[in-house]
């Protein structure tokens, strides 16, 4: 992950992570990596758990730059990889949707 990816990465999706990981069941983790699985094979998330961090990234992006940018859409639904299978997806998907905000 490039360094403005991590940035995405720190200042949006790492803090929502923390938010959701608090209300984690027991022996659930969720780490802040890069490559950590936020929902599929693997992961620590459930749908509506995914579901509570999109929402939690989506208004830390909001409060962060005034931009009311949605996660889930139809660009976000057809691509042929989804942009929520890891850290790094999300951060490369957030960064594109900020620039086409702008």
């Amino acid at each position: 992950m490039t360094h403005h990816y991590t940035a995405i990465a720190e200042r949006y999706i790492y803090p929502a992570i923390d938010e959701i990981a608090a209300g984690l069941e027991p022996g659930h983790t969720l780490h802040k990596t890069p490559d950590t699985n936020l929902f599929g094979d693997g992961a620590a998330l459930d749908s509506l758990g995914l579901v509570n961090l999109i929402v939690a990234v989506e208004e830390r992006i909001e409060s962060g730059t005034g931009k009311g940018v949605r996660l889930v859409s139809e660009k976000a639904m057809s691509r042929r990889q989804s942009p929520f299978r890891t850290v790094s997806t999300l951060a490369e998907y957030i960064d594109e949707l900020l620039r086409d905000a702008s």
